[in-house]
């Protein structure tokens, strides 16, 4: 008999993070290492999540950004077309 476990994936912090008080990294290849870093991490779990939010109609638009002064994060989340929050990928993935 072989089982095959599925997993849900779980929600990256980066997607939830309030990042307005956050301090870039003092060096240049600090701060693409972390962009590189924060955006591999949503990339990975949209992946992994895809045929869930596919079947719930979500789509997810993330960014993630570092200047000398300041940390920039978006991300824009639709549900049929519609924005949303992240409470709609917490349900679709609870189901």
């Amino acid at each position: 008999m072989d089982t095959q476990a599925t997993t849900t994936p779980t929600i990256p912090e980066i997607m939830t993070a309030n990042c307005y008080f956050w301090t870039p990294s003092t060096s240049a290849s600090g701060r693409r290492s972390n962009e590189i870093r924060r955006n591999r991490e949503v990339a990975v779990f949209i992946a992994a999540a895809k045929p869930i939010l596919d079947a719930a109609g979500i789509e997810i638009d993330f960014s993630y950004s570092e200047s000398c002064h300041n940390v920039y994060k978006s991300c824009m989340i639709t549900r049929n077309g519609k924005r949303s929050n992240i409470t709609a990928v917490r349900k679709a993935l609870s189901l």
